[in-house]
Parts: C-alpha cells; sequence; structure tokens
C-alpha cells in the first residue's frame, strides 16, 4: 500500500516531479476484494526548499469501500519549476 502512496503523488507530480518524503501510517490491510480509494490535499505549499526547488506537503488518506481508514500518510513532493 505504501507503493499505492507513492504512484498516487508522482502521477500528480508529473514526469519532472519527485516525491521526497513519505511517512506513512497503516491502521488495517487491505483484504483481497476491497476496493480502495484515494484522497489527497495540499497542506502546504514551500516555494523554495531546503534542496532550493519548490515544494509541497500532501496528506493522503486511503479508505476501504466501507469508508473505514486503512493508511494516512503526509508527504512532500518537489515540483518542476
Amino acid at each position: 500500500m505504501a507503493a499505492w502512496n507513492t504512484d498516487y503523488l508522482a502521477f500528480w507530480a508529473g514526469h519532472d516531479g519527485l516525491v521526497r518524503h513519505a511517512k506513512s501510517e497503516f491502521r488495517s490491510p487491505a483484504f483481497e476484494g476491497d476496493a480502495t480509494y484515494i484522497d489527497g490535499e495540499v497542506l502546504a505549499k514551500i516555494e523554495r526548499s531546503e534542496w532550493g526547488v519548490p515544494m509541497v506537503q500532501i496528506k493522503v488518506v486511503m479508505k476501504d469501500q466501507d469508508g473505514k481508514t486503512i493508511v494516512t500518510s503526509l508527504n512532500e513532493v518537489e515540483l518542476p519549476y
């Protein structure tokens, strides 16, 4: 499920973006046959990070078909210029 989080963010950032950091909390597994819904929210914009590039902090939440939270993640994503 960590790969789902990274893939979701990498697709959002595009070919020139980069997922710099991800801190995830796994609350329960996704069982066979479950649907997983992923939602992200930009919490902060950083115009010039310590690496000298623009970044955003994104909170990602994964829920199952019953609305139960299975993963929460706080991420830092580098954006292209």
